[in-house]
């Protein structure tokens, strides 16, 4: 068959004269699914059709399902190309090879910001079975991961390294949720260190009193049965995600049937926005009353830090539901709340700054944002929350990121 240059300057026939049918590229199903993955992240599994992923791809959606049956075979592929990333730059470094870890791991961070938003909120839209595969390869990157950890702190105890790794992966999880720019190689330098820094934490010697540890309480019954109804929503938006909760499930938990919460309130939307609103207020709150009694800005970062690891302890329903269903809100009502969550990390920013001359706005919100996200994920991984001292393991990870790297000795 002739090359297009050689057709040209073949005798025109009628075959010649049709128009040239467009090929498609090699890498088609790639831009697919890096488009896929970027919409996913911005909007939200729910509210993105196939339609809207094949347009950014610039193609009919006719075209999009050749490559992918349905959405949730998509969902499925972004998710599982990040995380095969993160397996093969683990495999491949060496036991106590943190440098290289860390550069490996900074560098997917930045190439796919996607990814920690579509693990930890959409992945949860796959098939029980998808969800299970994905939660096991993904403990199987923690052990290895924990392995090269340990290989370089051999004196750690390996529930200790496991902590650490956790924290790790929250920090490289972190860019996923805000939208901070800094230039490539300052940004990848500053995660390097963010992630060396959780590495190298020294953690809290365990306290052990010899009582066993008390279980979860289940807490006293409401007297208002709209509060009753408000908390269970909180809890099980925060454990299940918005759209897998029905008004049945809320009414079943709060003990009145689906029907009867309507008594109460309008419908889920308005659950969704009390229990986004409640917990800013709270982390407002209690920041208030932080900075009138803190006299360094020091001072005011651990207080701040306490708090914020004791809400998200008590309350990590709420505290996680800021993080993942944020995205369900109308338009107006996102916005609302996303200001009141920026400003809140405005006030850690601000405390940063001042503390820590030469420190840069945007990357004293990364470093704000990474702190952040070790509690919040911490918090929620359920054989972490057993550990007796978590609190404390969390102040000590928090305070290590927080403190500025000493000047190198001349």
């Amino acid at each position: 068959m002739p090359t297009e240059d050689k057709a040209e300057m073949t005798p025109a026939t009628p075959a010649d004269t049709s128009p040239a049918r467009a090929r498609r590229p090699r890498d088609r199903k790639a831009q697919i699914v890096s488009a896929a993955a970027d919409l996913f992240h911005r909007s939200g599994y729910h509210t993105v059709t196939m339609e809207q992923i094949a347009g950014a791809v610039g193609i009919t959606a006719g075209g999009l399902y050749r490559h992918f049956r349905n959405k949730e075979q998509l969902l499925a592929r972004t998710v599982d190309d990040g995380l095969a990333a993160f397996e093969t730059a683990v495999t491949d470094t060496s036991p106590g090879d943190i440098d290289a870890l860390l550069d490996v791991m900074a560098t997917i961070t930045l190439d796919r910001r996607d990814l920690g938003v579509l693990w930890q909120r959409e992945s949860r839209n796959l098939p029980a079975a998808d969800r299970d595969l994905l939660r096991a390869r993904f403990r199987h990157i923690a052990r290895r991961t924990a392995a090269v950890i340990h290989a370089a702190r051999p004196e750690l105890a390996p529930a200790d390294a496991d902590l650490l790794t956790w924290a790790l992966f929250a920090v490289f999880a972190s860019p996923s949720h805000h939208a901070v720019q800094l230039p490539r190689t300052r940004f990848h330098a500053l995660l390097r260190r963010l992630g060396g820094t959780v590495v190298g934490a020294e953690l809290p010697a365990a306290r052990d009193t010899g009582a066993p540890r008390p279980g979860p309480n289940a807490g006293l019954p409401r007297a208002s049965r709209r509060e009753s109804v408000l908390d269970a929503a909180a809890r099980l938006f925060g454990e299940h995600g918005y759209q897998a909760v029905s008004m049945d499930d809320i009414g079943a938990a709060a003990g009145i049937s689906g029907a009867a919460i309507y008594k109460h309130v309008t419908g889920k939307p308005e659950l969704l926005v009390a229990a986004l609103t409640r917990a800013a207020d709270a982390l407002h709150m209690d920041a208030s009353r932080i900075f009138a009694a803190a006299s360094t800005p020091g001072q005011a970062l651990s207080s701040l830090l306490r708090s914020y690891i004791d809400l998200t302890l008590t309350s990590s329903h709420l505290t996680g539901a800021l993080i993942t269903e944020l995205v369900h809100l109308p338009d107006d009502q996102r916005h609302t709340i996303r200001r009141l969550q920026h400003d809140y990390v405005g006030e850690w920013v601000q405390l940063l700054t001042t503390r820590t001359p030469g420190l840069t706005e945007p990357e004293a919100r990364v470093i704000t944002q990474a702190v952040l996200a070790i509690v919040n994920d911490l918090a929620r991984i359920q054989h972490l929350r057993r550990r007796p001292d978590l609190a404390d393991d969390l102040a000590a990870l928090g305070q290590a990121v927080l403190t500025p790297p000493r000047p190198a000795t001349p």
